[in-house]
C-alpha cells in the first residue's frame, strides 16, 4: 500500500495541473538568481523567510518544508509540488545548482506565501526584557580585528579584511543593542589597536564575554567557509596557520603597549588558568555563533576550534575569535564585500549571541540542565 502511495505522488509531480502563479516573483534577501531565463531562489532561503522545519532524503532527493502542520514537497527535477496533498504546477522544475536546491522564485514568493503566511510583525519594537539574576549577560566588547597601518589578510582584487571585519562590527553592535546588550567596540575606525590593548579594553569594562571579528585567508585558493576558535592548543595544522596570520599583528606593535602584557610569570600562569575555567563557555560560545553562520548562510562549517590567538590571551572571560570566510577564495571575498551579504552574515552572528545569552542565563552559567 505504501509503494502504491508513493507511485501515485510521483505519477502526480510527473504530471501535475496548471495552477501557477500569475505575479511577478519577489526577491528573498536579494539571493534571487536567473537560471535559463527563470528567476530561482535557494530552498535555504525559503525555509528562513518563512521560519520552517524540513527535511531532505538524498536517495529520493525529495525536500519537505513544513511548518504548523502544513507542508510542501518538492522533487528535484519535478515541476510540480505537493502542497498539502494537492498538485500545484510550477513555472519550472526545482534544480540542484552549486549543491543547493533552487525553488522558482515566483512560486515559493506567492504559493508558499499563502501556505506559510509570516507572522504580522509590529513597526512598534519591544523592549527585550533584562535578565536580573546573577549570571545576566549585560556587556560584551566587539574587536574588529587588525586597522591602520595592519591591514590584515588581503585578496586578489585587493578586499582588505581591516575593512570588512570593521563594517560587520559596527552593525552587529547596532543589533545587539536592540537586543538590551550594551555592547562596545575597540575600534570604530581605522587605526591600529595592540593585540593586549584589545583584551583589556575588555578587561577594563568588566565585559561577559569577548569577541573578535576576522576575514581567513589560505595558500589554497579554494579553501573556503566560517570558522570560530576558542584559546586553547591548535588541534590542526589549518588551526596553528590560522593563529600565526592573525598573530603577525605583533610585528605592529610598538613597546609603549608592554603595560598590558602580564608583568611576572605568575601573572601570566594566573591568565592560563583563568583561561582554562572560561573555556567551557568560551566553547558553547563559539558554537552557537559558528552554527548560526553556516545553518543561516549555507556556508561550509569548519568547525569549531582551538588555537593560540594572542588577542584571546589577556581576556578575563569567555572570549573567541570569529573567522568570517576566506579572502584568498574570490567567490567568497566577494561575498564579503557585499552589503546585503554583510547584513545577512550580522544578522546570523547576532543570533547566535542572543542564542548563548539565552542558554546562559536559563541554565545559570551553564550550572543545571536547560
Amino acid at each position: 500500500m505504501k509503494k502504491l502511495t508513493y507511485l501515485l505522488i510521483i505519477i502526480f509531480f510527473i504530471s501535475g495541473c496548471a495552477t501557477a502563479p500569475r505575479k511577478e516573483a519577489v526577491s528573498f534577501g536579494g539571493v534571487t538568481r536567473s537560471i535559463n531565463g527563470v528567476g530561482y531562489v535557494p530552498a535555504s532561503a525559503v525555509i528562513q523567510s518563512y521560519n520552517a522545519n524540513h527535511t531532505w532524503d538524498p536517495i529520493a532527493r525529495k525536500l519537505i518544508i513544513e511548518k504548523n502542520g502544513r507542508e510542501a514537497i518538492f522533487c528535484v527535477g519535478a515541476d510540480a509540488a505537493l502542497i498539502n496533498n494537492s498538485i500545484k504546477k510550477m513555472p519550472a522544475a526545482v534544480k540542484m545548482d552549486s549543491g543547493k536546491i533552487m525553488i522558482p522564485a515566483s512560486f515559493a514568493s506567492l504559493v508558499l506565501k499563502e501556505l506559510f503566511p509570516p507572522p504580522i510583525i509590529s513597526t512598534r519594537r519591544k523592549r527585550p526584557i533584562p535578565y536580573k539574576g546573577k549570571y545576566a549577560i549585560r556587556t560584551i566588547v566587539i574587536d574588529p580585528g587588525h586597522g591602520g597601518r595592519d591591514p590584515g589578510a588581503i585578496s586578489s582584487i585587493g578586499i582588505k579584511e581591516k575593512d570588512i571585519v570593521l563594517s560587520i562590527s559596527k552593525r552587529l553592535k547596532s543589533y545587539l543593542q536592540k537586543e538590551g546588550i550594551k555592547t562596545i567596540l575597540t575600534r570604530d575606525n581605522d587605526r591600529f589597536i595592540s593585540l593586549w590593548r584589545r583584551s583589556h579594553i575588555a578587561n577594563e569594562n568588566n565585559a561577559d564575554f569577548f569577541i573578535s571579528i576576522h576575514a581567513n585567508a589560505s595558500r589554497t585558493k579554494y579553501v573556503n567557509g566560517v570558522e570560530v576558535f576558542y584559546l586553547s592548543e591548535a588541534v590542526d595544522d589549518f588551526a596553528r596557520a590560522t593563529a600565526a596570520a592573525e598573530n603577525a599583528a605583533l610585528q605592529y606593535e610598538s613597546s609603549s603597549f608592554n603595560k598590558f602584557k602580564p608583568k611576572s610569570a605568575v601573572a601570566a600562569t594566573l591568565g592560563d588558568m583563568l583561561s582554562d575555567e572560561n573555556r567551557r563557555e568560551s566553547i558553547e560560545l563559539a558554537k552557537c555563533i559558528g552554527g548560526g553562520m553556516s545553518k543561516s548562510l549555507s556556508l561550509r562549517d569548519r568547525g569549531v576550534k582551538g588555537a593560540r590567538f594572542y588577542v584571546l590571551k589577556g581576556a578575563q572571560m569567555p572570549s573567541v575569535v570569529v573567522e568570517v570566510g576566506f579572502l584568498s577564495n574570490r567567490k567568497e571575498a566577494m561575498k564579503l564585500k557585499d552589503k546585503n551579504f554583510q547584513q545577512r552574515l550580522t544578522k546570523a552572528i547576532a543570533d547566535g549571541i542572543v542564542l548563548y545569552k539565552h542558554r546562559y542565563e536559563k541554565t545559570d552559567g551553564f550550572t543545571r540542565p536547560r
